[in-house]
């Protein structure tokens, strides 16, 4: 478990499991996350780019904006 100070220059978390991470880097996460406002459709479309790259992991994401 990690803890993190969440401040003013924080405006998105993504929380994924390894079935992402082991296929994308987390600058390209947040790239696609910043791309579309709604956190749901954000955390769907990083699944399905996760899967296009052949992800052969299950994959858990929630994305939360402040």
């Amino acid at each position: 478990m990690t803890s993190a100070e969440i401040d003013a220059e924080i405006d998105l978390l993504i929380l994924a499991s390894d079935g992402l991470w082991k296929v994308m880097s987390y600058q390209e996460a947040v790239d696609i996350v910043k791309r579309i406002r709604d956190p749901q459709k954000a955390a769907k479309q990083l699944v399905v780019e996760a899967l296009n790259i052949e992800s052969k992991d299950d994959i858990s994401c929630i994305v939360v904006r402040f």
